[in-house]
């Protein structure tokens, strides 16, 4: 989990914690800073003090919000008059998460927090279309794909995915295809354009910065798997397909057998 946080210097230490080794904080000095790092970084969370300058500022946090509604945003903040109208007004934007630092930030108990937010609806959703396909599989290969959609940034090829389940592309591919999964390949591409979907539904993000936050070289090779997976360009699935039809498609593709593969 990729963690994006905005937060006063007596705040950050205990958002470290929690997050121990086993995940990335990237911590930022300012609201511009928090924005560019949204907007150029593949984050999952974003946890932020609407007081983090001592001032209350709800409108950086209310346009992060309008631009990039897929991004979950946490609101980590010390019990005060003004944090508190801040967090009821940042609630009409949909931010529902809210740590009151030395009331729910023990550490243990911050992390299930923050890792039970799913950080994009999409991966999840996507997850729970294959459950039963995945129901036959050994957990090494559950667990990596499972990694697969929930981090896609990591993987860029079959042999990534072959890693996180611990074992060569050869046995990966053997224990697939009794489950119906013929193409390790179509598997870690889908799990890409699954969330490079979710970053095209935001309106402050160009097909250009989509196709770089999802470890594109450039918004052609975007388009091409797109076009390959859904036969429609990335600006014409932005335009033109729902959520649910993006899905559909995507576990009927991971389902169909491919030539030469």
């Amino acid at each position: 989990m990729d963690v994006a946080a905005f937060l006063p210097r007596p705040l950050l230490p205990q958002l470290r914690i929690a997050l121990g080794s086993e995940h990335t904080l990237i911590s930022v000095s300012s609201w511009g800073e928090l924005q560019s790092t949204v907007q150029q970084r593949m984050i999952d969370v974003v946890v932020a003090d609407p007081c983090a300058t001592g001032v209350a500022d709800v409108e950086s946090l209310e346009l992060i919000r309008q631009h990039y509604p897929s991004l979950p945003v946490v609101l980590y903040t010390a019990l005060s008059a003004s944090g508190f109208a801040a967090t009821v007004r940042l609630a009409r934007s949909g931010i529902e998460h809210v740590v009151l630092s030395r009331f729910d930030d023990e550490p243990r108990r911050f992390l299930e927090l923050l890792e039970s937010i799913p950080a994009h609806e999409l991966g999840e959703r996507m997850l729970r279309e294959l459950a039963e396909p995945l129901s036959c599989l050994p957990v090494v290969v559950v667990r990596g794909i499972d990694q697969l959609f929930r981090s896609p940034a990591r993987f860029t090829s079959a042999g990534d995915l072959a890693a996180a389940a611990g074992m060569n592309l050869r046995t990966l591919y053997r224990n697939l295809e009794p489950a119906g999964f013929y193409s390790a390949r179509t598997l870690v591409v889908s799990a890409r354009l699954v969330r490079a979907y979710a970053y095209l539904r935001d309106p402050g993000r160009s097909i250009k910065d989509v196709a770089a936050k999802t470890g594109y070289t450039s918004p052609w090779q975007l388009s091409q798997h797109m076009r390959e997976m859904t036969g429609r360009t990335a600006e014409q699935v932005r335009r033109e397909m729902t959520p649910d039809e993006l899905i559909a498609c995507m576990v009927e593709q991971v389902q169909q057998r491919r030539q030469g593969e």
